[in-house]
């Protein structure tokens, strides 16, 4: 069938049949949208608005300022140049996140991923390389895929950049970081990642996808590897916790 042909066969196919919303399953109606309206008002209702950290991104609570660095960046600055998230780490992002990551929705993956968007100009330069921060063989085949490599798939696209999967690894088991508190976090993913093969990331620009920025233990310890091996490193993570 012929691309106009197919382009309007889908068309009516949607017409007939609306695509479901992936969070509440309502029919879509608007063209070219993931979610129905009023699922996508809720996740809108919670982006992150300046004024931020110019460098860890963190929102400010007065805004009055301007984006600056925060006080931790100065005293510790952390080993990536530069991390930004899209939303705030509640709400219905939060639902969205879990249903995404722990109830199987993989498919939730490409919708999700693509308000990664939002932040892609935030950048001083585009990314040459996107790796996902990876999950441990035991977790992988417990939960059946990685949600990072499936946001880092969009991200890839959105770049033009090639998605590098297998250097980047676990080098260790780690226990899940969500009861721990931020000392402990640090000391789970301490010495947890290695890459394959160092030599690869040597003079790139990395783009280190995740799902959440929490206390950013996990991000900070994968881009202390990658900044070892030579590489630049920016942090693009679907949310950030904003109370931690």
């Amino acid at each position: 069938m012929p691309r106009n042909d197919t382009t309007l066969a889908s068309s009516i196919i949607n017409i007939l049949l609306p695509p479901a919303c992936p969070l509440c399953e309502n029919d879509v109606c608007a063209a070219g949208s993931f979610f129905c309206g009023a699922c996508y008002a809720d996740l809108c209702s919670t982006l992150l608005k300046s004024p931020n950290c110019t460098l860890c991104g963190v929102t400010f609570v007065s805004k009055a300022s301007e984006d600056h660095m925060c006080s931790g960046c100065i005293t510790a600055p952390p080993p990536y140049a530069m991390a930004r998230s899209v939303f705030a780490y509640e709400g219905p992002v939060k639902e969205a996140k879990h249903l995404f990551k722990y109830s199987g929705r993989s498919t939730l993956g490409a919708p999700l991923g693509d308000f990664l968007r939002l932040v892609k100009d935030s950048f001083p330069s585009p990314p040459d390389r996107v790796m996902p921060v990876p999950l441990h063989k035991r977790k992988l085949r417990a939960r059946g895929f990685n949600q990072s490599l499936l946001l880092a798939r969009e991200v890839s696209g959105m770049f033009s950049a090639p998605l590098v999967y297998d250097n980047l690894k676990r080098a260790r088991y780690t226990e899940q970081q969500v009861n721990l508190t931020r000392d402990q976090r640090a000391a789970n993913v301490g010495g947890a990642f290695a890459l394959k093969r160092p030599q690869e990331a040597e003079g790139r620009i990395v783009a280190l996808v995740d799902d959440v920025y929490t206390t950013g233990a996990t991000i900070k310890e994968c881009a202390r590897v990658l900044k070892k091996a030579g590489a630049i490193v920016y942090s693009l993570t679907l949310a950030r916790a904003v109370k931690v």
